[in-house]
């Protein structure tokens, strides 16, 4: 069974924190550029848990990003990180899923931004999920696939939306900078039970629909990860 819902702007509601900012001290490449990588992770809440095995059984969970961006800390210079429509799969074992590296010039980066992109005709190549037809209706930027019971569901969401985390302190690019990651981490535990309640949430049933598009709202954070821990 098919369910479509809109989903709201997945407005991400805390800011990427990073415990100091020191990366790896490897050597620096001579032109003055770091090697910069982007990961997503299933993030572990064992509290939530439940909704992953006897409410709801997701099978898999994948989004298409595009113009991902660092931006400098006076907001005068921007990085391009990757324009191209990207397919990010969520690994559901909890194993990383990286894009990059680029290189990344030596600076105070305080922002990444990214859009959560219905593909456009012009994109080739993607995943057929995301696009059934031209129509603007059957082009998708999220969809999520699992059972409830006995029932198949798809939650496919229709919205594009421009996030935009900020890094506190900043991201800074020094001289002995080698690599750095950062890792946003994504709970799918928690996408189908109420956040404020605790109540579970049916993907098969359109009232549910607001809810479950703001646990999804709420379920991403961020930090940094230069060893690729996911944590």
């Amino acid at each position: 069974m098919r369910m479509r819902y809109t989903m709201m702007a997945l407005a991400v509601g805390v800011a990427l924190v990073f415990s100091g900012c020191d990366a790896s001290t490897d050597p620096m490449d001579d032109d003055g550029t770091a090697s910069a990588s982007l990961s997503f992770v299933v993030g572990d809440n064992s509290s939530l848990a439940r909704s992953m095995g006897a409410h709801v059984a997701v099978t898999s969970a994948k989004m298409l990003l595009r113009t991902i961006q660092f931006h400098s800390t006076d907001d005068s210079d921007s990085l391009d990180f990757m324009s191209a429509a990207t397919v990010i799969v969520l690994d559901l074992s909890g194993a990383l899923n990286t894009i990059g590296p680029i290189e990344i010039p030596a600076g105070e980066y305080d922002k990444v931004s990214f859009r959560l992109h219905k593909p456009d005709s012009s994109d080739s190549g993607v995943d057929a999920d995301f696009y059934e037809s031209d129509s603007g209706n059957d082009r998708y930027s999220v969809v999520v696939s699992g059972t409830v019971g006995d029932t198949t569901f798809t939650f496919k969401s229709r919205r594009t939306a421009n996030q935009r985390l900020e890094f506190d302190p900043p991201l800074v690019i020094t001289d002995t900078t080698g690599t750095v990651n950062v890792t946003l981490s994504v709970d799918v535990n928690s996408w189908f039970v109420d956040t404020n309640s605790g109540v579970d949430l049916d993907p098969t049933n359109e009232d549910d629909g607001n809810e479950i598009d703001n646990a999804i709202k709420d379920s991403f954070r961020g930090f940094l990860d230069n060893d690729k821990s996911g944590n």
